[in-house]
Parts: C-alpha cells; structure tokens; sequence
C-alpha cells in the first residue's frame, strides 16, 4: 500500500508543479505515508516533512502544494490549519537554522517581534537618531483567505525582506501578512523598494509597499506601530 501511495503522491505533486523531481523522495516522505494511511502522529509527521522540504531548498508554496497532493491522493480532503502550521514550522525551522541563537524573534518567520521592534524604537529615539530612519511595510494587496496561502505569503515576505534589507537593519513581522524594516534613506534605497516591489509572493502577486517616516517624538512612532498591528 505505502509503495502505491509513494506513487501517485509523487505523480500528483509533479503534475502540480513540482520542480525538483529527483529530490521529490526523502525518508519524512515515509514517515508522512505511514501517518496518513496507519494513523500515526500525523503533525510530527507533517514537521518532518516540512523539515526535509526546506533542506532540499524547496520553497513553502511548492511544499504545500506537495503536503496537499498527499491528502489528495490518500482522500484526506484538505490539510487542517494546525497540519499546515506544523509543516510550516518545520519548514521555517530548518530554513531559518543558523538564526537559531538569535532572540525576541518570530519563531515560525525568524523576524523581529513587535515587542523587540518597540525596544529597537526606544533604543533609536534615546539616541535622538531617529529622525534619520524609515519604516518600510511590505504586504499583500487584498486579503488572503486560506490559512496556507497566509503561510506562504509571510514567509515569502520574510525571505523577501532579507534579501533586500541585508545590513543592520531590524526586521520584523508587524502583523499576520505584513512586515516591516527600520532603515536610513541612502542612495541605494529607491533600488531596494524596486526589487521588494517586484518579489512574488503568491501566485505571482507582488506585495504592496509603503514608506513611512519615524515621528519625531517616540510615542507617536510607538502609535504608528500600534496602527500596523492591526490586521490583516
């Protein structure tokens, strides 16, 4: 039985867009096959798999598409969220390894919290260097309604963010879909909002991005964070 599920897994995910065809099997593949059709610890069994994707270099999108093509093909229907979250995790784990050490971070993106970006903004504005720094919000255009698709477009965000902003700069995830970067305007500014511009985070959807500059006086800065909080 697993040997003809391992089979039709493979060729449903490929004939949704897999692109790495002979790194498709890993030994999480197994583990997963095992839990879907035995009634195993299907979330272990879901971190696994995601654990294995991120190491084989795929992106979170293809990845659950993957982990979908397997509940498709074993009558599972859709993978619930708290499914989706735990192959998200691992996912985002094993991506996210060698910030490991690193605190006050969002475990699931690896970006700044909004409570270590409130510490960031009083540690800038004690400085009086604040009125030199930007805020800039990436996130999508419109609303995004399944769970997975969330997932997806913030970690893509995440990883879009570091990309672009690869300095000193703090990072961190403001709300569910949206991120944010403290930054100084320089020459190479205009450049680094073109390519965030232009990142695909979805199905080809390019995220919405705006620039914000701090308040001069440090509670209406911490407002201003308050605002991006909210939603989406």
């Amino acid at each position: 039985m697993g040997e003809d599920v391992r089979t039709r897994w493979r060729g449903r995910s490929t004939a949704e867009g897999w692109s790495l065809a002979d790194d498709w099997w890993a030994p999480a593949v197994e583990y997963a096959i095992k839990a879907a059709t035995r009634g195993g610890d299907l979330p272990r069994a879901c971190e696994e798999l995601g654990a294995a994707r991120a190491e084989a270099g795929v992106g979170i999108t293809e990845g659950l598409n993957d982990l979908a093509a397997l509940f498709a093909v074993t009558d599972r229907g859709e993978p619930s969220f708290p499914l989706v979250r735990a192959y998200a995790a691992g996912w985002a784990e094993q991506s996210f390894a060698p910030m490991n050490d690193l605190r006050c971070e969002d475990p699931l993106t690896g970006l700044a919290t909004v409570g270590y970006l409130r510490t960031r903004l009083g540690e800038l504005y004690r400085g009086a260097a604040a009125g030199g720094h930007l805020l800039v919000v990436a996130e999508p255009y419109g609303p995004i309604g399944e769970p997975a698709e969330r997932l997806a477009a913030a970690l893509n965000l995440a990883t879009a963010l570091r990309k672009v902003f690869t300095g000193g700069e703090t990072l961190a995830l403001l709300a569910p879909v949206r991120v944010g970067a403290v930054t100084t305007e320089d020459e190479r500014l205009p450049d680094r909002l073109a390519r965030l511009r232009t990142t695909d985070i979805l199905y080809g959807r390019h995220p919405r991005v705006r620039v914000r500059r701090l308040p001069r006086a440090h509670a209406q800065a911490l407002a201003l964070i308050r605002t991006l909080t909210l939603g989406p």
